[in-house]
């Protein structure tokens, strides 16, 4: 696999659930795929800029988070002056997460989506049935973009394709020789969970098994797929005929701080094999 980094690559946005941290532990039982790679659950993308990648396809169902990325990718300066404009206090936070973003420009909706992300409670993006954006304002006193980050996301980010779809299309679209990593919503370990609401639809049991569903037909093609899910008895259940190991972790977004040590499963159809102690990454 080739390389297309230009510096330090990293994620621009701060996304619940995002692989940021783990970024590099998931690069490391990557297999030796000679193709395109695919990330169909995009979030911040935090595998993809890590990668690297000479050839990748990214997309997700969030548009609002589609659109960002393909901004930042055509003209990563119009959005740094937009952003520059924007005050941090809760009165403009309120009147840019009530405008609806089909009123403004595609430039106007990235830089609308990064201000809601990086000042909004906790980096939350979360909607209601009706679309709408409702995660309360943070009272962080940081800046919400940094300059170099987005302009080195923007050069990594050329050349690759960027859209919205399901992510069946895209693990359809795979081929022999390409690397898929999914990062589903996950399912619920336990106690309460509203994160899979990034966009008015939902995603559920049936989705994932329908997602497990489409692994294996990707696999029957020579594609190869790693998956990240909690590790409860229904995910062993809809992912069981895959390589699983699990992954220590750490919640960042969560409600209950004193909870945020777990376990993530680890989905393969290809064997792996890693070299990192078991209290750090896989046991």
């Amino acid at each position: 696999m080739s390389s297309i980094r230009v510096g330090e690559a990293r994620s621009f946005l701060k996304w619940a659930g995002g692989k940021t941290r783990y970024a590099d532990q998931l690069v490391s039982i990557a297999p030796p795929f000679t193709g395109r790679y695919f990330e169909p659950f995009m979030g911040s993308a935090a595998v993809f800029f890590e990668l690297g990648p000479a050839r990748a396809s990214l997309s997700d169902a969030n548009q609002e988070l589609v659109i960002c990325f393909q901004q930042v990718s055509h003209d990563p300066e119009k959005i740094m002056s937009l952003l520059d404009e924007m005050p941090n206090n809760r009165e403009f936070f309120n009147d840019l997460r009530a405008q609806n973003s089909l009123e403004l420009s595609d430039a106007e909706r990235a830089a609308r989506v990064i201000y809601l992300n990086k000042t909004g409670f906790r980096g939350l993006w979360r909607v209601n049935r009706k679309g709408m954006f409702n995660v309360p304002y943070g009272e962080y006193d940081r800046p919400y973009y940094n300059r170099k980050t987005l302009l080195e996301a923007a050069r990594n980010l050329q050349g690759v394709e960027i859209q919205q779809r399901d992510f069946e299309t895209a693990l359809d679209e795979a081929q022999a020789g390409d690397w898929v990593y999914l990062d589903p919503p996950y399912i619920p370990a336990g106690g309460f969970s509203d994160f899979k609401r990034y966009t008015a639809e939902q995603f559920g049991e049936e989705d994932h098994r329908r997602l497990a569903a489409a692994m294996r037909a990707a696999g029957e093609r020579g594609v190869h797929v790693t998956l990240s899910n909690s590790d409860t008895p229904l995910s062993r259940d809809i992912f069981g005929e895959f390589h699983l190991t699990r992954m220590v972790t750490r919640r960042d977004i969560n409600l209950q701080s004193a909870k945020r040590g777990s376990l993530d499963l680890i989905a393969t159809n290809y064997q792996h094999s890693n070299s990192l102690e078991e209290s750090t990454l896989f046991v």
